[in-house]
């Protein structure tokens, strides 16, 4: 006989779905960076690229909010881009 030790809701189940979703994504790589782009023209999306002030990140804005994070090699590749690396 089996008994369950922890039972989902399907509520719950919807719910965390949900916040992945609206979660930030981590983008670490320069094809990885581009291909998001790609994602997010395809989908008429309105985005904006910032960099931090103290060059340590980048964000990627959609309606104000961020949706993804900026690190590493494409944080680099950002910062050649506006020719401050």
């Amino acid at each position: 006989m089996s008994s369950a030790l922890y039972k989902q809701s399907t509520n719950f189940t919807h719910s965390t779905g949900s916040f992945l979703q609206s979660a930030p994504v981590e983008l670490t790589t320069v094809s990885g960076y581009q291909e998001f782009l790609k994602k997010q023209e395809k989908k008429n999306y309105e985005i904006q690229t910032v960099l931090s002030e103290d060059k340590s990140h980048g964000y990627v804005l959609k309606d104000g909010e961020v949706i993804a994070n900026i690190i590493g090699e494409a944080k680099d590749y950002l910062l050649d881009l506006a020719g401050q690396a």
